[in-house]
């Protein structure tokens, strides 16, 4: 019976298709917008007088920052931030959306530090395919090799995009991140200052609480207010804003990806938003530990150059013939009851 469960497993697998996913359609296009936006950031880089390092960014993203900057907050993994300006993470963010059963209309609160714009650009890609709203709020420090250039953070970033008519949105409101939120135990003594002109100069609402308790609150209400009194549809944390993923342990073993429950519980009034939302019955989508996110989601680690749009696992769904499957059970099955009533 062992032996043919072995069989039959070996059958189901070598017989198992792969098809395109339900909303192929979609993930390409959310893809496409990304891969013509790094097109336009690209362009919009050299533009500031600020060259593409192509042993840093082989792919000539134009999203990979500097190791060191004045507003660089921790450290960070080059792999990890090169892996995440694959366009297929939009085709992700598509996918996760739609299990998250988002419809046209969908209001999605975004949380997001400057580590990883990668994700931010493929999050907002994602919005505009499927016709929801983004509110993003974003964190100007950001970890090593994220966009960390001072001259062209996200912020920069996204005016392009809008200007360009690539993607309609603005950030709604803006804090200076790293320690408390509030641009605190930065490397360098200029770097809270220089946050600060960064922060403002966006002309968004700055959140600037006394803790992250306290911006966790603000940010809380905020995102009430720019939905119409409304709890949000989905919240999308990208990288490590502690209002956005929590200062506890909890916080560190909070998995990537699509999380709807989760039995993991802190009441620490720093949990941060993933947890709040969690509570408030909103799914959360974590973009962080990008290696493993990209490995079970069928994208390439570091690709150089990028796969083509459409051609990554992330895509496709595996079929596995159903009939095979319950045939090799109910025959397992059946040898193993012959077997018992013969040893009697």
């Amino acid at each position: 019976a062992c032996l043919l469960a072995l069989v039959g497993i070996f059958l189901v697998q070598t017989t198992a298709t792969k098809e395109k996913h339900p909303h192929y359609e979609q993930q390409v296009l959310a893809a496409q917008i990304m891969e013509q936006s790094l097109g336009v950031l690209r362009e919009a880089r050299f533009e500031k007088g600020l060259p593409i390092d192509r042993e840093l960014d082989p792919n000539a993203t134009g999203l990979i920052g500097d190791e060191f900057t004045v507003i660089t907050t921790s450290i960070g993994n080059l792999e990890a931030k090169r892996t995440s300006t694959n366009p297929s993470f939009a085709a992700l963010l598509v996918r996760l959306f739609h299990e998250a059963g988002l419809e046209p209309g969908a209001s999605v609160a975004i949380g997001a530090s400057g580590s990883f714009p990668g994700l931010i650009l493929a999050t907002l890609a994602a919005c505009e395919v499927m016709e929801v709203e983004p509110l993003l709020f974003y964190s100007v420090g950001a970890s090593m090799y994220g966009a960390n250039i001072p001259e062209f953070t996200f912020i920069d970033m996204l005016h392009a995009l809008h200007e360009s008519g690539m993607l309609p949105y603005e950030i709604l409101a803006v804090s200076l991140g790293s320690d408390n939120d509030r641009g605190d135990g930065m490397f360098l003594p200029e770097s809270q200052g220089i946050m600060m002109e960064i922060a403002v100069s966006s002309q968004a609402p700055l959140i600037f609480a006394e803790d992250n308790a306290q911006s966790i609150k603000e940010r809380l209400a905020l995102y009430l207010q720019y939905n119409n009194l409304r709890l949000p549809d989905l919240f999308v944390n990208i990288g490590g804003a502690s209002p956005n993923m929590g200062n506890t342990n909890a916080s560190l073993q909070f998995p990537s990806g699509l999380v709807e429950t989760m039995s993991l519980a802190t009441d620490s009034p720093e949990r941060g938003l993933i947890f709040e939302y969690l509570e408030l019955g909103v799914p959360v989508i974590h973009l962080l530990n990008i290696r493993d996110l990209a490995l079970k989601s069928g994208i390439t680690i570091d690709p150089i150059p990028f796969p083509p749009v459409g051609s990554e696992d992330v895509y496709y769904v595996t079929k596995h013939n159903k009939w095979l499957i319950w045939g090799s059970v109910m025959i397992a099955l059946g040898i193993l009851t012959l077997s018992r009533k013969n040893s009697r």
